[in-house]
C-alpha cells in the first residue's frame, strides 16, 4: 500500500520520481530555511501554504496543491479552519489528509488556550474580555467558548466548540450543560464570534442567552457574561451594550503614533 499522504503529482514513474524527489527535498529546504531567516510574514501566501503542506505531506511538490487551496478557500486561515468535509473537494485532499489539516485548528486552539493559563486568575473585565478576544478575534468561523471558574476567580477549565448552523440556541444550552456537568465551577464566561459581522445579538442570541442564564440558576453557578466579538467591538449580553469598541482601540493607537509616545 502506498502512503496515503503522498501527492498525486509526485506519483510517476520511478525513474522521475527519484529526480523530482531531489528537486522537491531542495526546495522544501530552501523553503523551510527562508522561512527561518526572514519570517513567516514575509513570504507570499502560496509560500506559507506550502511550506504548511510540508507537514501533511512527507514528499513530493506541494505548490501546485497551495494554488489550489488557496483559489479554493481564500487565505490561511479559512484553509486552517475549513471542514475536512470542504478539503476533500479539493485535488489532491482525501479525507485523511484532511483530517490532518484540520488537527492544526486544534493545535492553535491549544495555544490559545496555554497562553490563558498563564494568567490563571483574572480580577477584571477587562481581563476577561481579553480573554475572549484572544480565542475569537480572528476567527473566520463562529465559535463557542466556555470558561469556567473557581470561587475565586481562577480558570479552572476551558472549552471551545463550532457552531456550524445558524441555530445557536439548542446547540449551545447543551454544551453548555455538558460543561457545568464536567467542570462543576462557581462562576462561568461564555462568548461566541460572529466573523465578518457585528457585535450586536441577533434574536437567537437573545433567546440563547436567556436559556443559559436559566440553566445557570437551575444548576446553582453565576454566569458572569455572554460576550460577542464582532468587527467593531466586544458586546456584553449582561450589560446590554459595548464593553470595548474596536473602533476606539485604533484611533487610541493613531493618537499613540502621531505624539510620538
Amino acid at each position: 500500500m502506498g502512503n496515503e499522504f503522498v501527492l498525486d503529482e509526485a506519483k510517476n514513474t520511478s525513474t522521475q520520481k527519484s529526480v523530482k524527489k531531489s528537486v522537491h527535498d531542495g526546495h522544501r529546504k530552501r523553503l523551510t530555511e527562508l522561512a527561518l531567516r526572514v519570517g513567516m510574514e514575509n513570504l507570499s501566501d502560496v509560500q506559507v501554504v506550502e511550506l504548511f503542506l510540508f507537514h501533511i505531506f512527507p514528499r513530493g511538490d506541494t505548490n501546485p496543491l497551495a494554488h489550489r487551496l488557496l483559489q479554493e478557500f481564500g487565505d490561511f486561515a479559512h484553509i486552517i479552519e475549513a471542514e475536512p468535509e470542504d478539503l476533500v473537494r479539493v485535488k489532491g485532499i482525501n479525507l485523511r489528509s484532511a483530517q490532518a489539516i484540520a488537527s492544526f485548528r486544534e493545535l492553535d486552539f491549544y495555544l490559545s488556550f496555554s497562553r490563558l493559563a498563564k494568567k490563571t486568575k483574572i480580577c477584571k473585565l477587562s481581563e476577561l474580555v481579553d480573554a475572549f478576544e484572544d480565542i475569537l478575534r480572528y476567527r473566520t468561523t463562529e465559535y463557542m467558548l466556555f470558561l469556567a471558574f473557581s470561587a475565586t476567580g481562577i480558570v479552572t477549565h476551558k472549552k471551545i466548540v463550532s457552531i456550524k448552523s445558524s441555530d445557536q440556541v439548542g446547540f449551545s444550552t447543551f454544551e453548555l450543560t455538558r460543561f457545568i456537568s464536567n467542570a462543576k465551577p462557581a462562576m462561568i464566561a461564555m462568548g461566541h464570534c460572529h466573523p465578518y459581522g457585528r457585535a450586536l445579538p441577533s434574536k437567537a442570541d437573545d433567546q440563547s442567552f436567556a436559556r443559559v442564564s436559566d440553566i445557570c440558576r437551575s444548576c446553582g453557578v453565576n454566569l458572569i457574561d455572554s460576550f460577542i466579538v464582532g468587527e467593531e467591538g466586544v458586546f456584553s449580553q449582561k450589560r446590554d451594550k459595548i464593553v470595548r469598541n474596536f473602533r476606539d482601540d485604533i484611533d487610541e493607537l493613531k493618537e499613540v503614533l502621531q505624539s510620538g509616545l
